[in-house]
């Protein structure tokens, strides 16, 4: 059977001595014919077999049974092989069971971490509701993922003020740039550190709800202001006294007008250029200190931060629990999986089985066939012989077809019945592995709700 349709075979002769012409010429067909016709045999009135037909039959009837052993043979044979090959009942409630054993195992290691886990998360979290809520926040934590760009943009101010003040020092200096640069990266490293600290310490605390609190970040941000200005403006008269102490004169101009540097005592435009330049690095420090490095309000931003750290670390562990849990359903998928390809396998090879007994069924029957065929042709060349011969009218039987003895070709009917029953247990068996898959499943989503609803308790 190739594709639901029987190969025809290429054998569809009798066998040897069976033949129309072996029978006619063991027989004398024509010739006893030609003398039963003479004598009005049979007559017209007659309605069984002549001896003549009835030895026709008799002569194939050897082959007959000889081909109806082969064929019971063959019969026998493909039933045989068909049991000994058909699919054998697989067992898929125990790898269910020993995964069912295993998410237990694992769930009950697991669920110690997972609760102590879950339990720092929400302690977490409601500390930082609770922090919101004292602090009237109802906004998001802003705050940079990595302070590293801060940092370089604050490196980079204080070395733009370290290059344009060691220019001006140097002018004056009597060492030169060397001089002149040792004094602008002193001058700009104080300058941006008492800015960060101004950002930091003191606006950020300027902010806040609590009064005390706010009046220290007042003073904090006054104090580091005052500093700052202090350390420019004395670094700006200390231009002013390098370039005195080298003796250049100052080209104040003929105008007597007011100058709002003389309040400052401020002679040249170096060192107004340079109390300008401090002042703005330190305000571009301030501001990065504010809001570049954490979220503008105190403590804010640490808050936010550890609650993300443990909301990561709560998804992470959840994560590689789901994967432990995940284990034995995959072992035992795998093991489902292979007994349905051994099924599979096993229905094949039966199938092949069945395709090749039907081939030589087939064969068979087209023997048998053969046989009623030569049977059938020596009958009809008896009667047409007979009534060509006859002076009166011929049988009415012998209109009739010629009886054919070969039994009803549906040798493999219990094989097909078997290669149906297998294809069924095959499909049940489809069916069960599915529903283990799906048990599977609902039994790890079951395992992982009962974890977290422990962890909640």
């Amino acid at each position: 059977m190739h594709g639901g349709q029987t190969k025809p075979s290429s054998i569809s002769r009798p066998p040897a001595g069976v033949s129309l012409a072996a029978l006619e010429k063991r027989l004398g067909l024509k010739r006893r014919a030609r003398e039963d016709a003479a004598r009005g045999f049979p007559h017209a009135g007659a309605s069984e077999l002549t001896p003549t037909e009835s030895a026709i039959v008799e002569a194939v009837a050897h082959e007959r049974v000889l081909l109806d052993r082969a064929r019971e043979a063959a019969q026998a044979e493909a039933e045989r092989n068909l049991r000994a090959l058909a699919p054998h009942p697989q067992d898929f409630a125990a790898p269910m069971l020993e995964a069912r054993l295993s998410m237990q195992q694992a769930a009950g290691r697991l669920a110690h971490d997972w609760t102590e886990a879950a339990s720092r998360a929400k302690a977490v979290r409601a500390d930082l509701e609770h922090f919101k809520r004292t602090h009237n926040l109802r906004r998001a934590a802003i705050y940079p993922q990595s302070a590293l760009l801060q940092t370089g943009l604050l490196f980079c101010a204080a070395l733009f003020e370290a290059l344009f003040s060691a220019a001006l020092f140097a002018e004056d200096d009597a060492r030169g740039l060397l001089g002149g640069a040792i004094i602008a990266i002193g001058l700009s490293g104080a300058n941006v550190t008492l800015g960060f600290l101004a950002g930091f310490l003191g606006l950020r605390y300027l902010q806040h709800v609590r009064a005390p609190i706010k009046i220290a970040g007042a003073l904090a941000f006054a104090v580091l202001a005052m500093l700052a200005l202090m350390l420019n403006l004395f670094a700006a008269d200390w231009r002013d006294l390098l370039a005195a102490r080298s003796g250049g004169q100052l080209d104040l101009g003929a105008d007597t007008s007011f100058h709002l540097w003389s309040l400052l005592n401020l002679k040249s435009p170096q060192a107004i250029i340079l109390l300008m330049l401090g002042a703005g690095v330190w305000a571009f420090a301030a501001i990065k200190g504010y809001s570049g490095f954490d979220d503008p309000y105190p403590d804010y931003g640490k808050m936010a931060r550890a609650a993300q750290d443990a909301f990561d670390e709560l998804s992470d562990f959840k994560a590689e629990a789901r994967r432990e849990l995940e284990a034995p359903v995959d072992a035992a998928k795998a093991a489902l999986a292979s007994r349905i390809e051994t099924m599979r396998a096993e229905f094949e090879a039966m199938s092949r089985a069945f395709d090749a007994a039907a081939e030589k069924c087939a064969a068979l029957d087209a023997q048998a066939r053969a046989l009623d065929d030569a049977a059938a042709a020596a009958v009809h060349l008896y009667r047409q012989e007979n009534a060509a011969a006859r002076n009166g009218p011929a049988p009415a039987y012998f209109g009739s077809p010629p009886p054919a003895a070969g039994p009803a070709l549906d040798t493999l009917a219990a094989s097909a019945a078997m290669i149906d029953a297998a294809r069924e247990r095959q499909r049940e068996a489809h069916a069960a592995h599915v529903q283990a898959h799906e048990a599977l499943l609902a039994e790890l989503d079951s395992v992982s709700m009962r974890l977290d609803a422990g962890a909640d308790t």
